[in-house]
């Protein structure tokens, strides 16, 4: 059946089995037809380009996995993964020792005994540069950054061995005290170079309570996204993620505002608020809550290492992922119909070693978290709540309900 076919997850029967072009031409015209999405846009030309998108990109995810089918079999990954493994350990233990202030400031910022409220927040970059316009891009985030309404205590850069000097873009974070600017050994992926920031945070802030927000190079934080992410962490101390929106109104912008690509998903077998998994260009974990939980550096390329880490954390330390809507970051997406497919190729590429590693994970029967979601789920928790105990459950929906509030306006300079 062709709609079990397209819901499902990749299983292990069928990793090393790559999918024929028949399969991924009728999955592609599966998603091209509107009845399967969950909303439709309400203009013809709209409708008409994101039906071409859809083919496009379900095409690059299918011959993404095809590519990896046609690979020589797990154990090289498995090799991959342990080299990838041991760049991490050397390239967190190299840096270890560096950054003095930054340590510092982390320690006398909260205590170890500080409640959520009072927890230091800092920010985990990874960064990639091939070309001038992605360093101006992480120029761009660093600039987001210190503009925030609750600005990092602790901003960490890690550079995965990019071909390009990223030193240019450091200048645009004003205080030198509080940024680390680490380089990993060789080029691991955005799962590698993640784990070292998580590892060397650790270190650095030893004894004491620190959220770790992530986002990505080429992505801009709303003003109030660390405000908003240590709100929601305060409510729900865990893993935290919020809505990406496209930072310009190109055709793949819309076109991945439209099905929230990167805001996760949810289901009905969970409480409101609760994601399957969050997207690590817009996340946050509570590292008291998650331990020493790390990224997988089996994940060479961006795309399933932050499920990955969600459904772990679920299914291994019973941790959630919640939703919160005023956590806003503004993503520049690939653009055009190539940039479509290689964005979709790389999440097909991936989407088999999840499989592998998790049999039980699955989509299936999960939906998709759009601009200005209102979980439905909310609506179904207050028809149940019994006659004569909404007064009781009046503080816990409040509580839920303040994750679906957006952020509020910004002062400007001027009016200050």
């Amino acid at each position: 059946m062709i709609v079990s076919t397209c819901l499902a997850n990749s299983s292990q029967d069928d990793i090393a089995r790559p999918p024929t072009w028949g399969e991924t031409l009728r999955v592609a015209l599966f998603w091209a037809n509107t009845k399967n999405w969950d909303k439709k846009p309400s203009s013809l030309y709209w409708t008409l380009v994101f039906v071409l998108l859809k083919i496009v990109g379900t095409i690059g995810g299918y011959r993404g996995r095809a590519n990896f089918a046609r690979q020589s079999g797990l154990q090289p990954l498995l090799e991959k993964r342990s080299a990838a493994q041991a760049v991490v350990d050397a390239s967190a233990e190299a840096f270890s020792g560096r950054f003095p202030e930054v340590a510092t400031k982390l320690q006398s910022t909260t205590t170890n005994d500080a409640s959520p409220a009072d927890s230091a927040v800092a920010v985990i970059l990874p960064a990639f540069a091939r070309t001038d316009n992605d360093v101006a891009e992480l120029s761009g985030t660093l600039r987001a950054l210190a503009a925030q309404t609750r600005v990092p205590d602790a901003v960490i850069v890690v550079d995965d061995a990019s071909p390009l000097d990223l030193s240019p873009a450091f200048s645009t974070w004003p205080d030198a005290t509080s940024i680390a600017t680490v380089r990993m050994q060789r080029n691991t992926g955005p799962a590698g170079a993640r784990s070292v920031g998580l590892r060397l945070l650790r270190r650095w802030a030893k004894g004491r309570r620190v959220v770790a927000c992530f986002t990505d190079s080429d992505a801009a934080p709303h003003a109030r996204w660390c405000e908003a992410m240590m709100s929601a962490q305060r409510a729900y101390p865990g893993i935290i993620s919020g809505p990406t929106l496209s930072l310009t109104p190109s055709h793949t912008g819309r076109f991945h505002d439209h099905f929230g690509n990167l805001n996760g998903r949810w289901t009905w077998d969970d409480l409101p608020g609760v994601l399957l998994y969050g997207c690590t260009c817009n996340f946050s974990m509570d590292l008291g809550v998650l331990g020493e939980i790390e990224f997988d550096p089996i994940f060479s390329r961006p795309g399933f290492e932050d499920i990955e880490l969600c459904w772990r954390a679920r299914q291994e330390k019973g941790v959630l992922t919640r939703f919160c809507e005023g956590a806003r970051v503004y993503h520049e997406y690939d653009r055009g119909l190539t940039g479509l497919y290689k964005q979709f190729w790389k999440y097909g590429n991936t989407e088999p070693v999840m499989a592998w590693m998790h049999p039980t994970f699955s989509f299936q029967g999960s939906r998709s978290v759009t601009q200005g979601f209102q979980d439905p789920r909310l609506q179904v928790l207050r028809n149940s709540i019994p006659d004569g105990q909404e007064k009781a459950a009046a503080n816990a929906l409040r509580k839920l309900c303040s994750l679906f509030d957006g952020p509020e306006p910004v002062p400007s300079a001027s009016s200050s």
